[in-house]
């Protein structure tokens, strides 16, 4: 804005003449006269027509020269209203100049103010650039300082170890407190051991080391001492070495860890100190441990218990007379409730302190099964506790850590799995119990799968040298069986009549094979399946050696069949169907002996009747069956079938007490008697018919007759 003095301002309006009068009003140009000027319009009328104006004055026919008189006129008037009304407000019109002069005063104030104000926040900018410059050079050289000082921090923590610990190291006892010190001691020296090639031009580096080094020496050989007076208290029998181990091994094992990671020759001595008194501790125990097993045990089978025994043994009394001694022991051959120790839930070994104190015996299947129990349950401690305390997950050794579990575990347990073979196999030099020995298979192959379930790999040699044990004495006690049935088979003589009622042999061995199945249950062992094949071959042998030597040839039907129902029975009593090859063999001896059973007594007692039949049967031409031999038998039958068939039902009764064997026989027979007597009544007809009527040739009785007598016998057992 301007600061100088503005002019006076001009009341007089630019553009208006007020000095010249009406009549000098009219415009004159500069180069002619108004006469000049008059003297044009008729030469622009022409121009002028299109104003709207002109042409309403040229419309109206008014004279142009008197109508811009009177225009002139009205702007000579409205000129004088013009100043008179700027006269008027003259006053207001300087007062308005007066405000704008003022504002135009504060203006320029402003101005300079503003002015004033943009150069201070220039030099405010300028300061605050340069706190902004100085704040990131600080903050830059704090991130340096911080940074440094958590690098130092590090390498002071890693070096420097707290004079408490030091004093707790050189002289402390070796508590829980030494252990706390020790973790602090053995981190300096892992983090000497890592940076000390990058940092080995530190000072602190080399200064520390020494010391480290010599406190390291001092701690092993503390924790060594302490270590061996905890292994040497494990000698005595009556220390409780799993309580040992979760009470202070466990909760110590650091220190064993140290010793493997800072002093190797400290740490071998501890272990080696521990494998041995560990193996004699396990070694006295587990021998003590069978020497009360065998007290409790009760003997079931010996050399003499085989299946083809003799029932009596002959020993003469004092008048010279052969006095009988029965045999009589419930479990050699039946199993009975012994397989329930393979479906026991108890997991837990026998006691002997508890178990001393009853008068119980127990077969040695239940010992055997405590022991390795035992074994297992100690085995499977032992194994963790030594993954814990004896393998270092930061020590740098040539072999797996589960590799050196299992050696020092093998170490250790060495004696005592050569102890429990030995157990087993001083039991299986003596025994004749098949039944107990394959339960001992059973309970090997339970034990195998428990370790499994465990994840304790170590006692899989033990599992297989018991098997080799176990299955070849198995085999040898059944070949005993066998053989025992091959010599009762070839040392029977021939009788006139046999016995009808089933032999002893037949009962064992049905109990025998029914025991050997249950426990195959599950596991299909194709050893048990082919020794139950043999033993079944030489029973039947025998079975039909003494059949074949009877002069009665009823009474050795009668026989076999009385053996085979026994052996069924007993096998359908312990649950096994004819799916099974045991059941199904005996099954179709079974049915071929009471076939042959059933064609004998229709021989006996409707002989004449089958003869005619198949020897009528045999003629190409009907017309040569013998009118005569159909009369007689017609005659024969007529007179005595009835009683012929109840005395087929009195001798099926006495020779069969079995209800249902007996049912099962009498229908067998009285079915081949109904099928000889329809095909009789066939030959019948046929010749009847060939000779066009009956001429004198007596009627036989119906076949419906015949049924309906034989359903009176139905219900007779």
């Amino acid at each position: 804005m301007a600061s100088e003095t503005q002019p006076d301002v001009d009341l007089v309006f630019e553009g208006f003449d007020t000095t010249n009068g009406p009549e000098d009003s009219l415009h004159i140009s500069e180069h002619g006269t108004a006469a000049d000027y008059t003297d044009d319009y008729p030469r622009e009328l022409p121009d002028m027509q299109s104003d709207e104006i002109i042409k309403e004055v040229l419309a109206k026919g008014i004279d142009l020269r008197l109508y811009s008189q009177q225009i002139e006129q009205e702007l000579q008037e409205l000129e004088h209203e013009q100043l008179e009304n700027y006269e008027q407000h003259e006053s207001a019109l300087l007062e308005l100049d007066s405000e704008i002069n003022g504002c135009d005063e504060v203006l320029e104030n402003m101005e300079k103010l503003l002015v004033n104000f943009k150069s201070t926040l220039g030099a405010i900018n300028n300061d605050i650039q340069a706190l902004q410059s100085d704040s990131l050079s600080m903050s830059m050289r704090l991130k340096n300082r911080v940074m440094a000082e958590k690098q130092l921090e590090r390498v002071i923590q890693g070096v420097v170890v707290p004079p408490a610990a030091v004093r707790v190291i050189c002289d402390g006892e070796v508590n829980e407190k030494y252990l706390e010190s020790l973790i602090e001691v053995n981190k300096r020296i892992a983090y000497m051991r890592v940076h000390s090639k990058q940092n080995r031009k530190l000072r602190a580096f080399q200064e520390i080391q020494p010391e480290l080094d010599r406190l390291c020496l001092r701690a092993s050989s503390k924790i060594r001492e302490f270590l061996l007076d905890k292994i040497n208290d494990l000698r005595s029998l009556s220390t409780n070495a799993h309580v040992m181990q979760a009470s202070v091994f466990v909760k110590y094992r650091f220190f064993n860890h140290f010793l493997i990671e800072r002093h190797p020759e400290a740490a071998v001595e501890v272990r080696d100190t521990y494998i041995h008194i560990m193996r004699q501790y396990y070694l006295d125990h587990f021998e003590a441990y069978q020497r009360g097993l065998m007290r409790l045990e009760r003997t079931v089978a010996d050399k003499a218990d085989v299946i083809g025994m003799e029932e009596h043994t002959g020993k003469l009394s004092l008048f010279g007379s052969a006095k009988p001694v029965v045999r009589d022991k419930t479990n050699v051959f039946n199993l009975g409730s012994r397989a329930a120790i393979l479906d026991s839930s108890d997991s837990r070994a026998l006691v002997l302190s508890i178990a001393g104190e009853s008068a119980d015996r127990y077969p040695f299947e239940t010992l055997f099964r405590s022991y390795n129990l035992a074994l297992a349950d100690n085995a499977t401690t032992e194994y963790e506790f030594i993954m814990q305390f004896f393998v270092s997950p930061k020590a740098r050794q040539k072999i797996t850590g589960s590799d050196m579990a299992r050696m020092v575990f093998n170490h250790i347990f060495e004696p005592s799995v050569r102890a429990g073979e030995l157990f087993a196999k001083a039991y299986l030099e003596t025994t004749y119990d098949a039944l107990g020995v394959l339960l001992c298979v059973r309970i090997i192959s339970q034990l195998a799968g428990d370790l499994q379930r465990r994840r304790v790999p170590v006692l899989d040699s033990y599992v297989n040298a018991m098997n080799m044990l176990l299955w070849p004495r198995f085999q040898a006690i059944l070949d005993s069986h066998i053989e025992s049935a091959r010599r009762l088979a070839a040392s029977h003589r021939s009788k006139p009549k046999v016995d009808t009622q089933p032999p002893a042999i037949v009962r064992r061995y049905a109990e025998l094979a029914a025991s050997l199945l249950r426990l195959n249950i599950g596991y299909n062992t194709h050893v048990v399946a082919l020794s139950l094949a043999r033993l079944r071959t030489e029973v039947q042998a025998y079975l039909t050696r003494v059949a074949e030597s009877s002069a009665d040839k009823h009474a050795a039907l009668v026989y076999l069949i009385n053996s085979y129902d026994l052996l069924l029975t007993v096998l359908y009593e312990n649950g096994f169907g004819e799916r099974e090859e045991e059941v199904s063999s005996w099954k179709r001896e079974f049915g071929s002996t009471v076939l042959a059973f059933a064609e004998s007594e229709l021989e006996k007692h409707f002989g004449y009747l089958k003869l005619f039949v198949v020897e009528a049967e045999q003629q190409s031409d009907i017309g040569q069956v013998s009118a005569d031999g159909l009369g007689r038998v017609v005659a024969v039958f007529n007179g005595e079938w009835r009683a012929q068939i109840a005395a087929i039902n009195s001798s099926i009764i006495q020779s069969f007490s079995n209800f249902r064997t007996g049912t099962e026989i009498l229908h067998a027979v009285l079915g081949q008697l109904i099928i000889y007597y329809t095909r009789f009544h066939s030959l019948y007809d046929k010749l009847l018919a060939r000779r066009a009527g009956s001429s004198g040739m007596p009627q036989p009785v119906g076949v419906q007759n015949v049924m309906v007598e034989i359903k009176k016998y139905r219900n007779n057992f």
